[in-house]
Parts: C-alpha cells; sequence; structure tokens
C-alpha cells in the first residue's frame, strides 16, 4: 500500500513539472496577454508611432510558473506633455491578486502596484504613498486594463531592442535588466 502511495506520489509531481514546462499549459496562462486602456486601444494601425493624442496604456503578462506572472508595463499621460512610463516586473499571485514592489538601491520600498486580474480586465493601483515608480511626470499606472488579447507575449520592445520574458532556446546567453526599465517624458 505504501508503494503504490509513493507511486501516485511520483507521478502526480511529475505531471505537474511536465505541464508548468510549457507556458500554456502553466496555471498562470489563463491571465496571459495583452491588455489596454485609453488611447492605446484606440491607435491606428497607421497611425505615427510618436502621434500619441491621450492618456493610454499597455500591460503585457506572461506565465512564469503557476504562481507567478511577468509584466511589462507602457503608460501615458497624454496630451500635452505626452510623458511615459514603462516599468517591467514579476508578480506572485494568489487568488487572482499580485503585488509588484520596486525597492531603492538601500531596499526601501518606493513603488508598489497592486494587481487584481479577472476574466477581462486587469485592475492596477498604486499602493498608498508609495507611487515613485519611475515614471514620467504625473504618469501613472491606476487604471483598468481591458483584455485585447489572450495571446501568450514572448517578447517587448524598447527602443529597438527586443526583450524577451523567457530566454529563447537558441539565442546566445545575455543578461538583460528588466526591473526597472528606464523612462524618459517625451
Amino acid at each position: 500500500m505504501r508503494i503504490l502511495f509513493f507511486a501516485i506520489i511520483f507521478l502526480l509531481s511529475n505531471q505537474v513539472l511536465l505541464h508548468s514546462g510549457e507556458p500554456a499549459k502553466r496555471h498562470t496562462a489563463r491571465f496571459a496577454g495583452t491588455y489596454m486602456f485609453g488611447s492605446a486601444i484606440h491607435k491606428d494601425v497607421d497611425e505615427d508611432a510618436d502621434d500619441h493624442v491621450g492618456a493610454g496604456g499597455t500591460v503585457l503578462l506572461y506565465p512564469e510558473t503557476d504562481s507567478t506572472m511577468l509584466f511589462f508595463m507602457e503608460v501615458e499621460k497624454g496630451e500635452p506633455a505626452n510623458a511615459i512610463g514603462r516599468l517591467a516586473g514579476k508578480i506572485i499571485l494568489k487568488s487572482n491578486k499580485g503585488i509588484f514592489t520596486l525597492n531603492n538601491p538601500q531596499g526601501v520600498s518606493v513603488c508598489k502596484l497592486s494587481f487584481q486580474i479577472e476574466k477581462k480586465y486587469l485592475d492596477i493601483r498604486t499602493m498608498e504613498g508609495l507611487g515613485d515608480c519611475g515614471f514620467g511626470p504625473g504618469v501613472k499606472a491606476d487604471n483598468r486594463f481591458f483584455r485585447y488579447s489572450g495571446e501568450i507575449p514572448q517578447s517587448y520592445t524598447i527602443e529597438g531592442k527586443n526583450i524577451y520574458f523567457e530566454k529563447p532556446e537558441k539565442q546566445p546567453e545575455k543578461k538583460e535588466q528588466t526591473t526597472p526599465v528606464n523612462t524618459t517624458p517625451q
């Protein structure tokens, strides 16, 4: 009986490991995709990349493990300043909720964002007093981002450079910093 018990445990643990190896089979894959709000949703494909009108933003969510997600966020304030902010990081999900914390070099928390993921949208809120996320002047992540696509993003682009959520198997090994992403007001 004891051998049968251990055999079942072994088989179940192998199944979990096999399924968590592919991003689409991870428990968090149901939340993966592209979420947008404001001008990011309405942006014309033919529109010039620098021709921004109103506030908007995009969040890409990637299923890193069964309980963690990697994200990349780009938000903009809109006219007249068109300040922009970019941030990448990791959240641990519990009951569709996650927290991202960014610390300064001394280890003190300066930015804390809460993520609430639902079937059709993602709510991001800045925790009180911890809004120094490195964004441009007046730029905040606080908004409801609507799910635009459920396709698992593989990478994002900053200044013409592709940054992969997980290192592609056939690429040379490069160590890239993704948290936080430098931002500059435009």
